[in-house]
């Protein structure tokens, strides 16, 4: 903890500090391996605490954990109700942001082991984090994405990180890639030749349906997964508006121009029909 809070940012990294740039959503993924092990570690590092929205995956959250970072609201998907294993997910997004999110879609399966959590946006931008247990098919995989990226909000902006326990340097790997890009609409953004396990295999991975600012592996000092950033664009101009209903205030009209409670004194050559 100590080696953490005294070491000092990269300076090929400086630009995750550095964001405050209000049209970038900058994200941050952690293949974390339990949030209750890693909760101070992540706390401690000034580029995870810059970032708009932090995924993790394996959290091995229970019911009665909150993991709370400041300025940061959270959801957690459980790995378990009251024992921990490693699975579940977990999405933190900054306070000032939270008025923007429009609905939180949880799809856990405890039979395979495949966890989706799904935030959707009112920028008409979701981003959904993954985490499926070793030994995981590609086609509960693909089961879990049909049930969490259904058409519902097909026209969203997509973003999908996780980890996929499938190395994606391999033939298997590629595979899979191709099913994401062709079915499901969503391409793999991380360069698959930058190790994310210090096994040198890629099982965790961000995938897109547009391209992103900057999308990369970063370094933790904690963990023998590596995190992943992405930069994509946030612009509030195209917030989704719900149709107003019958009731709403802002249908009510102003000052009536007509009196329509007096008679009406026709003219005689205004031809009106007798």
């Amino acid at each position: 903890m100590k080696r953490l809070k005294a070491h000092s940012i990269l300076p090929k990294y400086a630009f995750l500090h550095q964001h405050n740039d209000p049209n970038t959503l900058q994200i941050m993924y952690h293949n974390v391996q339990s949030l209750n092990a890693h909760h101070e570690d992540i706390a401690a590092d000034p580029c995870m605490m810059n970032s708009n929205t932090l995924l993790f995956a394996e959290t091995w959250t229970v019911v009665k954990d909150k993991f709370a970072f400041d300025h940061f609201d959270h959801y957690h998907l459980l790995s378990h109700h009251s024992r921990r294993k490693p699975s579940g997910v977990s999405f933190y997004i900054k306070k000032h942001l939270s008025s923007m999110v429009e609905e939180v879609e949880m799809f856990p399966n405890y039979e395979t082991g495949v966890h989706v959590m799904v935030v959707n946006f009112k920028t008409k931008i979701r981003i959904a984090v993954l985490y499926a247990k070793p030994g995981s098919s590609n086609n509960d995989i693909y089961d879990a994405l049909d049930q969490s990226l259904d058409n519902k909000n097909s026209d969203y902006r997509t973003v999908l990180a996780g980890d996929f326990n499938i190395d994606m340097m391999t033939q298997r790997g590629r595979e899979f890639c191709e099913i994401l890009t062709n079915i499901y609409y969503i391409t793999l953004r991380n360069n698959p030749s930058q190790y994310t396990t210090i096994g040198q295999t890629t099982i965790d991975c961000v995938f897109s349906t547009h391209g992103l600012r900057k999308c990369g592996v970063y370094e933790s000092a904690f963990s023998t997964y590596l995190p992943l950033y992405v930069q994509m664009p946030w612009e509030k101009k195209k917030i989704r508006k719900s149709y107003p209903q019958d009731d709403d205030p802002s249908l009510e009209c102003g000052p009536d121009l007509l009196d329509r409670t007096g008679d009406i004194d026709w003219a005689e050559d205004d031809d009106f029909p007798n």
